[in-house]
């Protein structure tokens, strides 16, 4: 498996890089047994393909990211829809301000990812992004514009940003225009979105999580973000990382990517 970092010597969970830097995880979920490689490898394997990047959530050491995206790899019942799915790292880690501050270092990773997707696309037939949690903050940051960057499907699984985000005016309101389609994943039962988010979101003002309810409004969505889709996942997702466990997620993800019919306000069963 490809994984593309944004972490100082690749792993730092503390340190934001200067530049991305590569390598191919050769075991299934284990994180020391890798060959490093050029960006090149990468976007010539992305050739003809459809490609998928995955990002990660808040306080995610190597170890962790290797394991996790091992399983999304292994869950994803859609291998002839996807020709390569490649990891994106960067460093959120757990500070002395907890939560908080891992947002400055997703802003930060922002423009790696950008730069990631801007590689694969003039070759890839596709590019989608899957995120979780304060993933979600690096994708819309690095697709905030879309004179710069444009994917096909953005998935935000349990995202921990405001709920009212994607609307016009709001902070990522011009994100939603850099895809195609942008799938909102929320789950009520979510323990971390619960308790914690309002304390990482307090400088903006305390708002419910986008990942914990959906969107603020489902008025606002259906008139003015006509190309974002959101799916309440909470009768079978009760836990911040139990959507990589739910094989009706990977049924709605794989729904999705055969191109079927897809309701703007819908729910796995």
């Amino acid at each position: 498996m490809y994984v593309v970092s944004c972490r100082k010597n690749f792993d730092s969970n503390i340190v934001v890089a200067k530049t991305n830097r590569c390598r191919n995880y050769t075991q299934p979920g284990d994180h020391t047994k890798f060959q490093d490689i050029d960006l090149d490898v990468v976007v010539k394997a992305a050739t003809n393909k459809h490609v998928c990047v995955l990002v990660h959530g808040f306080n995610n050491p190597i170890a962790n990211v290797s394991k996790s995206y091992w399983e999304l790899v292994t869950g994803v019942q859609t291998k002839a829809a996807y020709g390569l799915v490649v990891g994106f790292t960067w460093p959120g880690s757990r500070t002395p301000a907890g939560y908080f501050g891992a947002v400055p270092k997703a802003n930060r990773s922002a423009p790696f990812l950008r730069d990631l997707i801007n590689a694969l696309r003039p070759v890839a037939l596709s590019v989608d992004v899957q995120t979780h949690s304060l993933g979600a903050r690096v994708a819309l940051k690095a697709l905030a514009d879309p004179a710069k960057v444009f994917v096909d499907n953005l998935m935000l699984t349990a995202p921990a940003v405001d709920h009212h985000c994607l609307e016009p005016g709001a902070a990522f309101g011009g994100s939603v225009a850099s895809c195609n389609r942008c799938f909102v994943y929320f789950s009520k039962n979510d323990p971390v979105l619960k308790s914690g988010f309002w304390v990482g979101d307090v400088v903006g003002g305390i708002h419910a999580a986008l990942g914990l309810k959906g969107p603020r409004s489902k008025a606002v969505t259906l008139e003015k973000t006509p190309n974002v889709y959101v799916v309440d996942c909470s009768a079978r997702v009760k836990t911040h990382g139990g959507y990589r466990l739910a094989p009706e997620y990977f049924a709605h993800w794989n729904e999705i990517l055969e191109g079927g019919p897809v309701n703007r306000y819908g729910e796995l069963s």
